[in-house]
């Protein structure tokens, strides 16, 4: 076929034939305002849950700061509690010495042997033996 075809052919102008178009023009113009609205509709319920997970989002950075502060707080106690621990299996080890115990029992609560006697000398100012 060529484009000569084309040009013998004429559309009827009567009243059927613009009904016919214009039901047609109507109908399109209805589907286009569904579509509109469809894809507003899409967009709505797209847009809300965005929303809503965004907001979720958000919420659950805001409570892993705060987790992630107690965290380090308490980390800085724990380590504190450890240092302490180790200082007191430290005190332990010395008070199971015999040595460092006879000594503490002689600086700090003046204990002394039968029969011993303990002289007192000016430049002696230690009053604990751990301060050595």
């Amino acid at each position: 076929m060529t484009n000569d075809s084309h040009s013998k052919i004429k559309q009827l102008d009567n009243d059927y034939t613009r009904q016919v178009a214009s039901d047609h023009q109507g109908y399109q113009q209805r589907r286009l305002q569904v579509r509109r609205r469809r894809f507003i509709a899409i967009v709505a319920v797209f847009g809300a849950l965005l929303l809503c997970f965004g907001f979720q989002l958000i919420n659950t950075r805001a409570s892993l700061r705060t987790v992630n502060r107690q965290v380090a707080t308490s980390q800085v106690k724990l380590n504190k509690v450890q240092t302490k621990h180790t200082q007191l299996d430290t005190q332990i080890k010395q008070l199971n010495n015999k040595d460092y115990l006879q000594k503490l029992l002689r600086s700090k609560y003046d204990y002394t042997k039968s029969g011993e006697t303990v002289y007192s000398l000016p430049n002696d100012n230690a009053s604990d033996v751990t301060a050595n």
